[in-house]
């Protein structure tokens, strides 16, 4: 299993291949989705079922390129009513391969679906519909910027905040956050909530490969709980979110796992500088290592408003086909999520101001 091969295989490189010779054949999903014809994805999709041995000599970028198609294809089986692995001779093996090769889960994710996936005329599209192609941009922004930010706090996680690099870094991650506030406002603006729950969310029900089931390639899945983790939540979440961030770590990259591991066992930011405002409070640089966490804070609860706005929306009764969001939350866990967030943005405002704040418990783990 290649557990860290994804982390130097450039998106560019993937997006130019098609191991599995569908581009042409790829640009008739829409229009078989919109037919609902199940039996023309099924005869699509059979004959570019690559087996064991080809997918042994495939390379690992080959390999992420034809999970993202045999992905969308089964996608589309799913969306229409069938079991893809039941009624695709091969598929299930085929899965289960490619993602021993990859170390990721045996189907496609929001990485294959978003960033692996080529933009313009070769775009892998459930519907071929404008908002679809929209709604992609704005995670294809974001994935990058958020992979950047989880790079950031592996450092923070070593940095002392009074170091100056502390501080630092922590400025260079409110950058980061911030642009995922400009990406949920472009979603507000070009994707209607009824398009969302009507059309697109379909696409992203699970499936089963091997007895168990798996999500589809949702936006939800992307890695924001890791920097929740590191900024607060790994000592100051609760039983629902942590059950929710766990779930939605299988469909991480492969780097990315062992920080899920290891982050919950960690001191939150939120944590440490709060102690260290307590018992130092007059540390150089800490009171602007403080402020820029506070900004870090301010943003997430900012995104996480705009981003309950859409779900909210998209999830009424009236719009609805399912009770829970494409990740697997609810809404009554994103309205917990965003209060937690603010919580903690309150509880380290009140360290800076010595309110106590640094003593108060927002959360159980």
């Amino acid at each position: 299993m290649e557990q860290d091969g994804t982390r130097h295989v450039e998106a560019d490189h993937i997006r130019v291949l098609d191991p599995l010779e569908l581009d042409r054949v790829v640009l008739t999903l829409p229009a078989l989705n919109a037919e609902g014809d199940l039996g023309g994805l099924v005869a699509a999709l059979r004959p570019a079922v690559p087996s064991t041995r080809q997918i042994a000599d495939f390379s690992l970028p080959e390999c992420l390129a034809a999970m993202r198609d045999l992905g969308i294809f089964a996608g589309s089986i799913k969306r229409h009513g069938a079991e893809p692995v039941e009624n695709v001779p091969g598929l299930e093996t085929a899965f289960l391969s490619l993602g021993a090769r990859t170390g990721m889960i045996p189907r496609d994710t929001v990485h294959h679906y978003v960033t692996w996936n080529p933009p313009g005329r070769r775009e892998r599209l459930y519907t071929g519909d404008q908002m679809e192609i929209l709604l992609k941009a704005s995670v294809r922004r974001s994935l990058p910027k958020l992979t950047a930010a989880i790079d950031l706090c592996e450092i923070l996680h070593v940095l002392d905040p009074t170091d100056i690099e502390f501080t630092f870094k922590a400025n260079e991650l409110v950058t980061l956050l911030r642009s995922m506030e400009d990406a949920i406002e472009s979603v507000l603006a070009t994707v209607t909530p009824e398009f969302f729950a009507r059309t697109m969310r379909p696409y992203f029900e699970d499936f089963r490969v091997a007895g168990r089931s798996y999500l589809g390639p949702a936006a939800a899945h992307v890695p924001l709980a890791l920097i929740d983790l590191c900024l607060w939540a790994s000592d100051h979440s609760d039983p629902a979110y942590a059950e929710f961030w766990e779930d939605s770590a299988q469909h991480a990259l492969p780097q990315w796992y062992p920080l899920y591991e290891a982050w919950p066992r960690k001191p939150s930011v939120v944590t440490r500088v709060a102690e260290a405002l307590r018992v130092t409070p007059d540390a150089p640089n800490l009171e602007a290592s403080a402020e820029a966490v506070s900004r870090a804070l301010r943003s997430l609860v900012n995104f996480r408003g705009k981003h309950y706005t859409i779900a909210k929306r998209a999830y009424t009764e009236e719009l609805r086909l399912y009770p829970v969001g494409s990740g697997g939350g609810s809404i009554a866990l994103l309205d917990r999520i965003m209060t937690l967030t603010r919580d903690n943005s309150r509880l380290l405002r009140d360290s800076r101001h010595g309110a106590g704040g640094a003593e108060r418990h927002v959360g159980a783990k």
